[in-house]
């Protein structure tokens, strides 16, 4: 995934750092936990997850953004593994249809395409089977 794929689908366009306090605040505000994570103490990735969506009640990925010198390296799968471990029933996650790059990614994580939605802007939907 390009960094500049990500900030236009969220910002349409270059953010300053209020869109992004702004955006964490926004997301924060219905509830989306964000995260840091680390790999030998130096940040890795940024999630943002939502425990219960008003759309059906589970889990969303909402966000996952890798440092792009940990990409390729297994981080993001690792990530997505440890929260769909510590979730008791499946997670969605929702994506610009456009976005093939992005698709590939979930699939190789263990996410499967379950419909697609939206009206004026279509979104593939995944859902990552827990199989606890």
């Amino acid at each position: 995934m390009d960094d500049k794929d990500w900030l236009d689908e969220e910002f349409g366009r270059m953010p300053i750092a209020e869109d992004i306090v702004t955006y964490i605040q926004t997301y924060e505000g219905i509830g989306c936990e964000f995260r840091i994570w680390f790999k030998d103490e130096a940040p890795v990735a940024i999630t943002a997850v939502l425990d219960q969506a008003p759309s059906n009640q589970k889990s969303w990925l909402g966000t996952i953004v890798v440092n792009p010198v940990q990409r390729k390296k297994g981080v993001g799968h690792e990530v997505i593994q440890c929260i769909v471990g510590e979730k008791r029933e499946v997670v969605f996650a929702g994506i610009p249809l456009k976005q093939n790059e992005w698709s590939l990614f979930l699939g190789k994580c263990g996410f499967e395409q379950y419909a697609i939605e939206g009206e004026e802007k279509k979104y593939l939907i995944f859902v990552h089977p827990n199989e606890h």
